[in-house]
């Protein structure tokens, strides 16, 4: 009896312990890291009683893979993803991340004040035919001068390290790309041309919205809340960090791979101000116009089965 009360006590540690890590899948350079970094140097995951285990991978295709196969428990992406699952009745939840968004950069030497400026000329896209910045674009321009800017450019869909490269060349005087991708280009007399938040506007967006989150299974998460809600405490207190600690960015620094103090301080304020600082009913009621404005600039293809925003896949965390 003792030895089979012994092994059940046994079991019950392994399981315990099999419950409290949680694997991340990450790109290997991605900006993730950055954050997952000062969590696991603070020890933070000890501190809110799991275990961090960071993963990388190759590819964002191979994340969402590890991710559906349960090879990791979570990942950074989009929400749209995640509804477009849960119309294929795959649950999924997600959390916000980052609220860090691409923009349309310019030239400064090329004569383009408003995107009317932009007919005739090449626009570099990075994020593809369906990327959330360009029918943002589209739909901003059809708001503002009737227009839509797909009809009046050349659009060029490239991957983001070329076109940042050409707009680092001059061989290119306007690109949608990442965020971080245009932080490295602040320095190099190359400005945006109209800011994100003057777009949300214009589309009657009141709050700052956000297209990447944290991103899980709903049965894993349901069975797990204590360890999800633990890690999002976590990652809280990372950002906290980094948000006011300019020490914290100096240890980081070479991990970011930055050419140089101004690309450095570029990133670092890009990535603040990417930081959500409250997540409510009334970001998921902006995200539900932003989804209406998508669904309606990029149509069935992009959406594919989801043709509505279902507010179930926001995961409910209370942070205190």
């Amino acid at each position: 009896m003792i030895h089979k009360l012994i092994s059940i006590l046994l079991l019950s540690i392994i399981s315990l312990q099999a419950q409290e890590n949680l694997r991340i899948g990450v790109l290997a350079f991605g900006t993730v890291n950055w954050e997952l970094d000062v969590l696991k140097h603070h020890n933070l995951d000890k501190k809110y009683g799991f275990d961090l285990d960071v993963v990388e991978l190759a590819s964002k295709n191979a994340q969402l893979v590890s991710l559906q196969s349960k090879d990791v428990n979570m990942i950074v992406n989009d929400w749209i993803w995640v509804n477009t699952q849960k119309a294929k009745g795959k649950n999924f939840s997600f959390y916000p991340y980052s609220k860090a968004t691409g923009t349309l950069l310019v030239n400064e030497n090329s004569n383009i004040n408003t995107l009317l400026d932009l007919k005739g000329k090449h626009l570099g896209i990075a994020g593809g035919v369906y990327d959330k910045t360009w029918l943002l674009f589209r739909a901003y321009s059809k708001s503002k001068y009737d227009i839509d800017l797909k009809d009046i450019v050349n659009p060029l869909f490239a991957s983001a390290p070329i076109l940042y490269k050409k707009m680092q060349d001059d061989s290119l005087q306007a690109a949608i790309n990442f965020w971080h991708f245009n932080a490295k280009l602040e320095s190099k007399n190359i400005k945006a041309l109209i800011e994100i938040s003057e777009i949300l506007k214009e589309l009657d967006i009141q709050k700052d919205v956000s297209f990447v989150g944290w991103t899980f299974d709903t049965k894993f998460a349901n069975e797990n809340k204590d360890l999800i809600n633990a890690f999002l405490k976590a990652s809280k207190e990372s950002k906290e960090i980094l948000k006011n600690s300019d020490e914290e960015w100096n240890r980081i620094k070479e991990q970011m791979s930055v050419k140089n103090d101004k690309e450095f301080e570029a990133l670092k304020n890009g990535y603040k101000k990417g930081i959500i600082e409250e997540f409510d009913e009334n970001s998921i009621g902006d995200l539900q116009k932003v989804f209406k404005i998508l669904l309606k600039e990029g149509g069935d293809k992009f959406v594919e089965d989801s043709t509505s925003l279902d507010n179930s896949i926001f995961w409910n965390f209370d942070s205190k």
